[in-house]
C-alpha cells in the first residue's frame, strides 16, 4: 500500500492534525466497515450471530500472534490492559515476602494491581528514572533475592523512552525473575517478538497505536506461566457442552483462552481484527519506520524552536513519542487545539504521538503552530 492509499482511510486526515495516538487513535474505514457489518448482521440478518462470528474471532487471534511473534495457542482477548495485568496480580500463588519491581514513572494500569497484593505481604519496589528515563543498572539493583516479577511498560508513556526488552529478558531469566511487559504504547507502531525478547507475560490494550475501539485488548502468556497462573471461572474458561450446561465440570482450556470469562466484546474483536488486517497491509516494518521518521522530525523541530524535551534523545531509546515542556503548557495546548492540532498534556508538559499515515506536512504543520505560538506569545 502507498501512504497515500493508507491515508484515504483516515478521513479526519483531511481537517485534523492528529498528533494523539498515545491516547486515543481514530477509527480507520476499514475498522468502521467491520463494525457496521457486525451491528447490520445483528439487526437485521442473523440476530443470534454468535456461532458465526467465532470465524472472526479466530482471525483476530491469529493476527494478534502474528503481531507479537508467538502462536495463538499463547493469545487471548482481553477488555483492556488493566484487566490483563490483573489475571497474573490475583491469579498468582503470592507468599508473604514476594516482591514485585515496577518503574517509578509507570502508568497507574501497570502499578495498582500489585500495590492491591499488600494483603498479602507483597511488596512492591519502585525503580527510580530520570526524566521517565530508566537504566538496567537501576533494574538490576532493584531486583532483590525476594524479587519475584519485574512490570515494565516497552515504552513510558510520557517520555517515550523505549525499554530494550530482550536485554531486560535476559536479566530478568539470570535472576530468576518474572518478566512482566504493559505494551500499550509500543505494539502497532513498534516491532515485538515476545519469545525472543523473553517476555513472561504481556497485556496490551487496542484503542491507541493499534487503532481499534476501546473496550478490547488481549494478554499473551507463556505455556510455563500459564501453568502457575489460577484462572478465574466464567462459563467460557473451558468447553462447553450445550446439551448438559447443569453437570457443572469445571474445566479450563489448555491454553490462553482458558482466560476468557463469558460473551466477549465482539464488536471491539471485530475492530481489532479489521485494524490488524490495516497494519499488516501496510506492512509492520514500514509502519515503525514512518512512526520513527515522523517523531524524529517532531523531536528536532521542537529542539530547534527551543522547547526542552522530557526524556532522552538516544535513537535506540526512541518511539513514536515526543513530549516537550514549557512553562505555559495549557495555553500552547488550547492553542494548538484550536488550529485542529491534536495533542495532549500529561503531568504538565506536552506530548506528541504521531502514527504512521501521518506526514511530514502534517508535522511541519505541527511545527509551524508551535513557532506561532512562542512568537505570539
Amino acid at each position: 500500500m502507498t501512504i497515500d492509499e493508507i491515508r484515504d482511510r483516515f478521513p479526519h486526515v483531511l481537517r485534523t492534525t492528529y498528533l494523539n495516538h498515545a491516547a486515543t487513535a481514530p477509527l480507520s474505514t476499514p475498522v468502521v466497515a467491520a463494525i457496521r457489518r457486525y451491528v447490520e448482521e445483528r439487526h437485521e440478518t442473523n440476530v443470534e450471530n454468535f456461532g458465526a462470528f467465532q470465524d472472526v474471532v479466530g482471525a483476530a487471534r491469529q493476527r494478534i500472534a502474528r503481531l507479537i511473534g508467538t502462536t495463538v495457542d499463547r493469545v487471548e482477548f482481553a477488555p483492556n490492559t488493566s484487566y490483563a495485568l490483573n489475571v497474573l496480580a490475583r491469579g498468582l500463588d503470592w507468599r508473604r515476602g514476594d516482591r514485585v519491581a515496577v518503574p517509578g514513572c509507570e502508568f497507574p494500569a501497570n502499578v495498582y494491581p500489585f500495590l492491591n497484593l499488600g494483603h498479602l505481604g507483597v511488596e512492591v519496589d519502585f525503580i527510580p528514572h530520570d526524566r521517565g528515563v530508566i537504566t538496567m543498572k537501576d533494574i538490576e539493583r532493584a531486583l532483590r533475592p525476594a524479587t519475584r516479577l519485574l512490570a515494565i511498560s516497552w515504552v513510558q508513556y510520557l517520555s517515550g523512552y523505549r525499554m530494550d526488552l530482550q536485554e531486560v529478558g535476559e536479566l530478568c531469566r539470570r535472576k530468576g525473575v518474572l518478566f512482566c511487559v504493559d505494551a500499550i504504547q509500543g505494539l502497532g507502531a513498534l516491532q515485538l517478538d515476545v519469545e525472543k525478547a523473553g517476555i513472561d507475560f504481556l497485556a496490551c490494550g487496542g484503542h491507541k497505536w493499534l487503532m481499534a475501539t476501546q473496550g478490547i485488548g488481549f494478554l499473551y502468556v507463556t505455556k510455563g506461566l500459564q501453568e502457575r497462573i489460577r484462572p478465574a471461572a466464567g462459563w467460557l474458561h473451558g468447553p462447553v457442552d450445550w446439551d448438559r450446561l447443569d453437570d457443572y465440570e469445571l474445566r479450563f482450556h489448555p491454553d490462553a483462552s482458558r482466560y476468557r470469562l463469558g460473551t466477549m466484546n465482539h464488536i471491539g474483536v471485530a475492530a481489532l481484527e479489521a485494524s490488524l488486517g490495516l497494519y499488516e497491509a501496510a506492512g509492520p516494518a514500514w509502519c515503525e519506520r514512518s512512526v520513527l521518521e515522523r517523531a524524529a522530525e517532531l523531536a528536532d523541530g521542537l529542539s530547534d524552536i527551543g522547547l526542552i524535551r522530557y526524556g532522552s534523545p538516544e535513537a535506540e531509546h526512541a518511539s513514536g513519542i515526543v513530549s516537550v515542556e514549557h512553562e505555559r503548557v495549557e495555553e500552547l495546548y488550547a492553542y494548538l487545539s484550536a488550529r485542529d492540532v491534536e495533542v495532549a498534556v500529561r503531568q504538565q508538559k506536552l506530548r506528541f504521538s504521531p502514527t504512521y499515515y501521518n506526514s511530514t506536512d502534517e508535522v511541519s504543520r505541527a511545527l509551524e503552530c508551535v513557532a506561532s505560538f512562542l512568537k505570539e506569545k
